[in-house]
């Protein structure tokens, strides 16, 4: 079957909510999404990025709704906790360890998972209508560069998802903040960081 090209929301919603495999838009690069809780899934974007199972990958959603109960938030301590509040929904990942019984090929090898509470409208209509957190990556085998533009995709990528949401990136120009909370460790610095902690502190 042909990939779908589209760009209705809820069309992709729909794929991701049934188990497919889409590209879909983020808030700097076009990425491949789906349902977290879908192993099958998220495996199999991992082969399609030709990408190492141990590097895990981030898990993105509107809201911690249905991530909270697999967030070991018991080793996550108050000054963490607080940044986090203050700095979601935004493009900023937080790497936060996760409960023992969440065995899931989006976790890295040390059990901990990056996750991101994303303000990027396709993200969170995406994970509000199909009600599940989704796994980001960009989309372009591994080595290779990530692009916003839809045309210059690899058809190595585009050819073996389901479905492909064409709406624009978000015109972030550099790559989302990465911080670790169990080491209090700012691993990547993106845009926006700066601002937003100004305010909050």
């Amino acid at each position: 079957m042909s990939t779908i090209f589209t760009d209705s929301i809820e069309q992709a919603a729909s794929v991701i909510a049934s188990g497919g495999v889409i590209v879909c838009p983020s808030e700097g690069v076009y990425g491949i999404s789906c349902s977290v809780f879908n192993e099958a899934a998220v495996k199999r974007i991992i082969a399609v990025k030709h990408r190492s199972s141990t590097k895990g990958l981030i898990i993105v959603d509107s809201s911690l709704e249905y991530l909270r109960e697999y967030l070991d938030e018991s080793r996550v301590d108050a000054r963490a906790m607080a940044l986090m509040d203050g700095m979601w929904p935004g493009p900023h990942t937080f790497v936060v360890p996760v409960v023992d019984e969440f065995k899931n090929a989006a976790v890295r090898d040390d059990h901990t998972a990056g996750v991101r509470i994303s303000a990027f409208r396709p993200f969170a209509e995406l994970c509000s209508k199909a009600k599940t957190p989704i796994v980001s990556t960009s989309a372009n085998i591994s080595g290779e560069n990530a692009t916003s533009d839809l045309e210059s995709i690899d058809p190595r990528i585009t050819d073996n998802v389901d479905l492909v949401l064409t709406l624009p990136c978000g015109g972030l120009l550099a790559s989302t903040s990465i911080y670790n909370t169990l080491t209090h460790t700012l691993i990547r610095q993106g845009p926006m960081w700066d601002e937003k902690l100004k305010k909050i502190s």
